[in-house]
């Protein structure tokens, strides 16, 4: 992957825990899966594995990979 799709995709996948985020915390009944988590595992651990899976990866792996195209331009 070149930097420049790095830098792309990262802040893409930054966009997208923030909006997972936004999403849960204003309207978390029109989340379909998480429903259907908390239907199986229970409110507390669906939440918890909604924020880490949908919300704080995708945010590591975004400034992951913003890292990884700051360095290639020699950074």
């Amino acid at each position: 992957m070149g930097p420049e799709l790095n830098f792309i995709v990262g802040v893409l996948a930054i966009v997208y825990g923030l909006y997972s985020y936004y999403q849960r915390k204003t309207a978390p009944e029109n989340i379909k899966k998480l429903q259907e988590s908390i239907e199986r595992n229970g409110e507390k651990m669906a939440n918890t594995i909604h924020l880490v899976g949908y919300t704080i990866m995708p945010i590591i792996a975004g400034l992951m990979l913003l890292f990884a195209a700051w360095r290639a331009y020699g950074g």
